[in-house]
């Protein structure tokens, strides 16, 4: 015994410095839970200390032992409700005020029920410890609360607590085991035998030697849950059944319920009640921070961070609740010019920096009922309910807003902003007819351009059908997305016309968009299906307009689109990378022609516009001459043309490509010479042969009569390039004659060959053929002594424009295309005086041996 005694004094001595120790190498909270941990375990191992001294002086005097057991339940319970403390105070065991008030009624409940059913186990007619009970030592009474309050609530803990939770059960083991030790100790002493005291004082040293190593070893895991939903009320209903079963059994054993046990039972149920209120109330709390907080989420949702004002989504859903009532409603569309370059040279700081301001600036004329917004990048929106002149004020007060400086720290940044303008009572393509003039239209093969006639399409909705009646508009789209669409349509508008300007829908646009988006889808497909051709317009030697020559002019008739004009896909094709197929079909189709027709042995040559993506590309050199190769046709019969605007940019470039392209053989052509932006500096460096002349140029008001000299009237501005022409060692076509007034001003000047709708405009192959068919049986006889040589054509290489062209300006009338081939053209009756003897002449020098093309001198061999 005494044995059991020493050594239970020297491990409740070692535990209590194992956590004294443990205090000096902690910090924070964890540093006071250890110290009110370690004063419980002194409290604890003195008061084991009393209770074995006073065993071993009083061991014959049981009634002397009363004080002694007095003390020992005093230090104990104090022990008790220091270790509760302690372990409350671990990091993460209570996370909030609330939390800890619930944790300390689930232990005052869990305790009650522990209470209960020890003193219905202990007492009458149980009397589980028979005769070593003694519940008249009142003494023992603090013990066996401080024991069931540290039951309760270590219990609670260690079952709240997440895994792994090993070492957090260990302290709550220790802090219970220490406290029941305690009471075993105050029982022995009171009369329950020196027995008991010494399991008692085995417990309270194994408790602490517990507790001081859960607390030395590692810090207690986690936090402890504190689950509102899943886990919050469970522990109640098994104190609750714990209660209820003692309380059958001790009916069931004749036992009776003194005052005590009713309080007991009373403590329970009130303790039961406050926890679930206070549950209840942590519940409303809970769904109210959830709604703030849905409100708040949703809230940044429908916001743009970085300008503050509503994005896409918040501007649907205020455009949804707009459109639901019946009062107007209008919808700015704004997007920043130019923003692009304002990340790519000063950085997307200034950039953020800007669109911040843009918010700023757009909240600053915001009105009542007005939604600024931000959609996404540098475009933004307004939903205003204003009038539409309000809402026309609105946008040219925004145009001018947003077009000043922003200050930024390393210098301002200048933005335009265009902005289109939609409103809910809008028209839409059903309320715009077709063009009432489209009848009068002529078809794309009788046309002088070669461009398309009407729109052959089948009409969209929106549009007017065959009867007149409109097609029902978009009848699965909501008006949002009417709304939306209308304001895009308008924004982007303003942005083709040219920035920084205020554009309202019109049904037009729509139209016009829907079209561009058919003709692009089905002109990727227009080569395999067959539906593309070409067109000649024939190059005529002047003054006799024999054909010598023919410019290939692409077309192409859609089986319900129609014939769609060039310079409606042609555009569409070089933005959508569908210009190189064209520009190899037509380059293939072209050489292939005119092998047929050198076969058949006519002296001519076909002229074959390039794009200037084509002229760029690294293959179109080997292109160009294995389509030469392929078909046999000769170097010298191909002309490629590039429009002057062209040359105006990228110059150098421009000439290396040129170079390559001459080095094949083929003759380079600049057209619409005249029009564009070419300087003399930069028709002396380009390698080309053949000047076009623009028909601005031809089409002068009235021809001048020669001042100095006899000579019927000439263009000046003609005169003036075929001089330059003839002494660069070029020939010259004179494009986009269409009168014999015309023709005799050119023929006056020198030009010797020409092209437009006098000598006829784009046609199939089989008419030309035929054309050159005539004018080779009216052609006289060849004159003698002619040289070969110098009526062979000169090398050429062309960029052409940006589309194939048909010709240039359209003529006063349409003229049909003859159905059988036209006899050689005469030369005009209002000739005047003298060109007649012209046209001997230039007879005489067209007619070469078979198989030579006519003469077009320049190029290479006069530089």
């Amino acid at each position: 015994m005494i044995a059991v005694a020493t050594l239970s004094g020297l491990g409740a001595t070692a535990a209590t410095c194992l956590l004294f120790v443990s205090v000096r190498h902690r910090s924070g909270g964890y540093r006071q839970a250890h110290l009110l941990l370690a004063a419980g375990a002194a409290v604890a191992t003195l008061s084991l200390a009393t209770g074995l001294l006073a065993a071993a002086v009083h061991g014959s005097h049981p009634g002397e032992r009363t004080g002694w057991a007095t003390a020992v339940s005093i230090g104990i319970a104090v022990s008790g409700f220091l270790g509760c403390a302690g372990l409350l105070r671990m990091p993460g065991v209570v996370g909030s005020p609330s939390g800890a008030v619930r944790l300390l009624l689930d232990g005052v409940i869990t305790a009650a029920a522990f209470w209960f059913v020890g003193w219905v186990l202990f007492s009458e007619p149980t009397r589980l410890l028979g005769d070593a009970t003694h519940l008249t030592c009142a003494p023992i009474l603090f013990a066996t609360v401080s024991a069931a309050l540290a039951a309760g609530l270590n219990a609670v803990v260690a079952a709240r607590a997440p895994r792994p939770r090993a070492r957090l059960a260990g302290l709550c083991c220790g802090v219970t085991n220490t406290v029941f030790g305690g009471l075993g100790v105050a029982g022995g002493l009171c009369g329950g035998g020196t027995r008991l005291a010494l399991a008692g004082a085995v417990l309270l040293a194994v408790g602490l030697l517990s507790a001081g190593l859960a607390v030395h070893t590692t810090d207690p895991p986690g936090q402890v849950a504190a689950d509102l939903i899943r886990r919050d009320s469970e522990y109640a209903f098994i104190p609750m059944i714990a209660m209820a079963a003692s309380a059958a059994y001790h009916l069931l054993q004749d036992g009776r319920f003194d005052a005590f046990a009713i309080t007991a039972g009373s403590l329970e149920g009130f303790a039961l009640v406050t926890r679930q209120y206070l549950t209840l109330h942590d519940m409303r709390g809970y769904a109210a921070r959830l709604a703030e907080r849905e409100a708040h989420f949703r809230e940044l949702a429908h916001t743009d961070p970085l300008t503050g004002l509503a994005n896409r989504r918040g501007l649907l859903r205020a455009l949804a609740s707009a459109v639901a009532g019946r009062e107007p409603v209008a919808l700015l569309g704004l997007d920043l010019d130019g923003f692009k370059h304002v990340n790519d040279m000063r950085g997307h700081d200034v950039g953020d920096a800007v669109l911040a301001e843009v918010g700023r600036r757009l909240r600053a004329h915001q009105g009542p009922g007005d939604l600024p917004a931000r959609l996404g990048g540098d475009e933004f929106a307004v939903l205003t309910h204003r009038s539409p002149q309000d809402v026309d004020r609105l946008a040219r007060e925004l145009l001018h807003a947003l077009g000043e400086a922003y200050e930024q720290p390393d210098g301002p940044v200048f933005l335009s902003v265009s902005v289109g303008v939609a409103g809910r009572g809008d028209p839409d393509g059903a309320a715009v007819p077709d063009r009432p003039d489209d009848a009068a239209v002529p078809q794309q093969a009788d046309r002088p351009d070669g461009a398309a006639g009407p729109e052959q399409a089948d009409r969209s909705p929106g549009e007017a059908g065959p009867d007149g009646t409109p097609v029902p508009r978009h009848v699965d789209e909501s008006d949002v997305e009417v709304l939306l669409r209308h304001a895009d349509l308008a924004l982007r508008h303003a942005k083709q016309q040219g920035k920084n300007r205020v554009e309202r829908y019109d049904a037009t646009y729509e139209r016009m968009l829907r079209r561009r988006t058919t003709v692009e889808h089905e002109l990727r497909g227009a080569i395999g299906r067959g539906e593309l051709r070409l067109a000649f317009q024939p190059v005529a030697s002047l003054p006799s307009v024999r054909p010598v020559g023919a410019e290939a002019l692409l077309r192409w008739h859609h089986p319900q689109l129609g014939s769609v004009r060039p310079d409606e896909f042609i555009p569409l094709a070089e933005e959508c990378g569908m210009i190189a197929a064209l520009g190899a079909w037509v380059l293939d189709q072209a050489c292939l022609q005119l092998s047929r027709w050198l076969a058949d042995g006519h002296d001519v040559w076909v002229s074959v516009n390039v794009s200037p993506r084509e002229l760029h590309a690294e293959a179109y050199v080997a292109q160009v001459a294995e389509a030469l190769r392929a078909h046999r046709v000769p170097p010298q019969r191909l002309v490629l043309e590039v429009t002057e605007h062209t040359v105006a940019t990228d110059v150098d470039e421009l000439i290396r490509r040129l170079t390559a392209l001459r080095r094949t053989g083929v003759r380079i052509a600049l057209d619409d010479f005249g029009a564009g932006y070419s300087s003399l500096g930069q028709l002396r460096r380009l390698p080309i042969d053949i000047l076009k002349i623009d028909h601005s140029l031809v089409a002068e008001h009235e021809p001048v009569t020669p001042v100095d000299r006899d000579g019927p009237p000439f263009a000046p501005m003609v005169d003036v390039v075929m001089r330059l022409g003839h002494q660069l060692g070029l020939e010259v076509i004179a494009e986009g004659v269409t009168s014999p007034t015309e023709l005799a001003a050119v023929v006056a000047a020198g030009c010797r060959f020409g092209q437009g709708a006098l000598f006829g405009w784009g046609v199939p192959a089989e008419h030309l053929e035929a054309m050159l068919d005539a004018a080779t049986l009216a052609r006289p006889a060849p004159v003698t002594g002619a040289d070969p040589a110098e009526s062979r054509p000169s090398e050429p290489t062309a960029a052409p424009p940006p589309a194939p062209r048909a010709g240039t300006a359209p003529p006063p009338a349409p003229r049909a295309v003859p159905a059988s081939p036209p006899a050689p053209r005469a030369v005009p009756a209002s000739l005047p005086e003298g060109a007649s003897d012209q046209i001997a002449n230039d007879v005489a020098s067209t007619q070469v041996g078979p198989g030579v093309a006519p003469d077009i001198r320049g190029g290479a061999a006069h530089r």
